[in-house]
């Protein structure tokens, strides 16, 4: 499955509905990104979500990981 292959090597904790949330694949972070979002979607959103779906589809996951943690950081919800 490409979701094992393209795990993050360093994976992205955020704070979602006051949980930590370790996040280590882009699967994983697409899911958030779209199902449990905590704020208004913005163009680091959108741009997180397409990069992940990509890393999804057999791209370079590293990509998603920066997308990802700059839409975290921008929403107010990365912690590591």
């Amino acid at each position: 499955m490409l979701d094992t292959i393209h795990a993050w090597e360093r994976p992205i904790t955020i704070k979602l509905n006051g949980e930590a949330v370790v996040v280590s694949t882009p699967a994983q972070a697409r899911n958030i990104l779209l199902m449990e979002w905590p704020v208004e979607r913005d163009d680091k959103h959108k741009i997180a979500s397409d990069t992940c779906l990509s890393a999804m589809e057999g791209a370079a996951p590293e990509p998603a990981w920066m997308a990802f943690m700059e839409a975290a950081i921008e929403a107010g919800i990365f912690v590591e």
